[in-house]
Parts: C-alpha cells; structure tokens; sequence
C-alpha cells in the first residue's frame, strides 16, 4: 500500500505540482489549475491500471501457491473437492450394491426352499407352491435392481428411463438372443402355457419342468437328464402339457398281443392290470382300446389309458401296468409260448415311445 501511494506523490514533486488534496486550495495559482487537473486525471487512471496489475498478480501468486483467489472463485479447490467426493461416494455405492445383491440372493434361495419345502409337503397344493417359485425369483430381483439404482446411487425417475432407453438400445444391438430369452421367459411367466411341476413335451424333449427362468426353462426326463431349453424356442415352438396344472394327468401304455387273440378277455386283464396299479388315481376313468395292425404278420395294440396319482410316477405307473398285464396274459394263454418273429415297422415309421410288447 505504502508503494501504491509513493508513486503519485513523487510524480507529483517531480513535475512541480502541489499534493493533490491540497492542489484546488487558496495557494493554488490560478493560471496553473488548467494543467494540474489534466495531471492528476493521468494520474489516477495510471493508478487505476496498477491497482489492476497488482491484483492479477496476486491472483496468479495465490493459484501457483494452492490458494483460491477471490476471482476464480475456489473453482479448481471446488473440483478436486467434487472429484473426491464422486470417487468416494461411487465406491461407497458400490459396496453397498453389493451388499444388496447378496442380501437378495440369499432371500430368494431362502423362499424358494420354503415353497419346495412346503410343495412336498401338501401333494394337493405342490404344483400351487411350485408356480410360486419363478414369480417370486423375478419380483425380488425387481425390488433388488429398484433399490440399487434409486436408493443406493439416488438415481431419480428420469434418470431411470433415460439409462434404460441407453441400455434397451445396446442391448437391442448386441444382445438380440439374449432378449429374445428374457421376453419369451416373460411371455412364459404371464401367458403360462405351464407351470413348474408340468409334465411338458417341447420338440424331442418331454419331461417335468422344474424351473422357468429369464432364459431358459429346465426340463428332468424320465432318465433323469436336465435338458435347458432357451425360452426363445419354448415361445416358437408347439409345447404339450400333459396335465396342464393339475395334479393328475392321463398316461398311456401300448401293449402288444397276436392278432388272434380274444378282445373281451384282452380288453377285462388290462382294464384290472390298471385299475389295480398302486399309483392310478381310480377317481378318473380308465379306459381300454384295441386296435390292429400289421408288422410282417398281424398284431393287437391294446393302449390302456388311465391317470397317475402324480405325474412324478408317470412312468413308474407305465412300467406296473405292463407287467401286472404281461403276466396276466402269461396265465389266460394269450401271450405266445415262443417269441416274436421281429417286428419290422413299415418304411418310415417309427416305434412308439413307452409302447411294450407282451
């Protein structure tokens, strides 16, 4: 301060003129008071100008030495203190992201062990409890992915539909398969052309579901293989459900006797091989029908349809009827002493499943 007030009053003695405080008083000649003025307006416009350097220059001093100045108003202190708090808090996001989905996870392994749990145990209400199982799985990852996204790193409404605009079209891009699955996982769930614990038939692939997922549908076959089948030809293709819900369904077992043979009495043994089968459910009728055909001699084809108590004992209950029949056959004198002559199908047939000769 002392420099900034040195400098006029030493221009001014230079020059020969009076303090300027003092210039326009009664010692003031008045043939000089024209060119005093005009010297004192340079004067403070030149100290104005320095006054303007001096503050740059401490604004440049205080920015090298890590100190905000009043003119950039603590922008770059601001930043490093934004930049800090984004890391900070994007890990603490994450954490707690975490945290969720394995709280999630393990909630959903746990209600999924109750509803089997509580399907085994009620076999009225098992195919009930198992329908339960998907709805569930697919609503508390929904609730999971709405309290990682709005809770844990505050996204709001609008933030939400913009990043599933953005993810829908990426994904839309490189994940057509993949989407293709989820929305016929989705289709699946909704439309519910079956339920898990369903006897289900899809292409060459027939056997109990036990579990639809986003992406596929898994399927156990009778020889205890778990097929997965992608829910984009679940959705495509033509499926048949066996008991469609319900606790029984009808199972039919081919049997297969010489074309002599008396109907009546054929038709009496597999009626009582059925009817006295452990796993037929005696609620629902059975029922016998004879038909002949032709394979290198003439043949009977009895299928005898009857419903399972469980669709679980579905094959369980093809192979009790056959032998309850076989045997009965063996005592009336139906079935031949000596065996087949081979049983060649005609071009381009092919043999029943689960059919069995007697």
């Amino acid at each position: 301060m002392k420099l900034r007030l040195a400098l006029p009053m030493a221009l001014c003695g230079c020059l020969g003129i009076a303090d300027p405080a003092t210039a326009g008083g009664p010692a003031a000649r008045p043939g000089a008071q024209e060119p005093a003025d005009t010297v004192l307006a340079t004067l403070g416009e030149i100290t104005a100008r320095q006054e303007r350097i001096l503050e740059r220059l401490d604004s440049i001093e205080a920015r090298s030495a890590g100190v905000s100045s009043p003119e950039s108003g603590g922008t770059e202190g601001t930043t490093l203190e934004g930049a800090r708090s984004e890391v900070t808090g994007l890990g603490l996001g994450l954490f707690w992201s975490v945290v969720v989905l394995v709280a999630f996870h393990l909630l959903i392994r746990a209600v999924i062990w109750v509803l089997e749990a509580l399907a085994e145990r009620s076999v009225a209400r098992r195919l009930t409890f198992k329908r339960l199982i998907p709805i569930s799985r697919m609503l508390l990852w929904g609730v999971a992915a709405y309290l990682v996204v709005r809770v844990v790193f505050g996204v709001d409404s609008q933030g939400i539909l913009a990043a599933s605009a953005a993810a829908g079209l990426v994904l839309g891009i490189a994940a057509q398969d993949l989407l293709k699955n989820v929305f016929g996982g989705l289709t699946v769930v909704f439309d519910q052309p079956f339920q898990v614990g369903d006897k289900i038939a899809v292409g060459d692939t027939y056997g109990e579901v036990v579990s639809i997922g986003l992406r596929s549908t898994r399927i156990e076959t009778a020889d205890d293989n778990l097929v997965t089948v992608p829910n984009s030809q679940v959705v495509e293709q033509q499926v048949a459900n066996s008991n469609a819900g319900k606790v029984n369904c009808q199972v039919a077992t081919d049997l297969y006797l010489p074309g002599s043979v008396d109907e009546e009495l054929v038709r009496e043994i597999a009626f009582e091989a059925a009817a006295n089968s452990r796993y037929t459910f005696l609620e629902r009728p059975i029922q016998v029908f004879i038909e002949d055909q032709f394979r290198t001699t003439f043949v009977t084809r009895v299928r005898v349809r009857a419903y399972v108590l469980d669709p679980r004992f579905e094959f369980l209950m093809q192979s009790d009827v056959t032998e309850r029949a076989r045997d009965a056959f063996r005592a009336a004198g139906l079935s031949p002493k000596e065996g087949w002559p081979p049983l060649a199908l005609w071009p381009g047939k092919v043999a029943d499943e689960g059919s069995a000769a007697s």
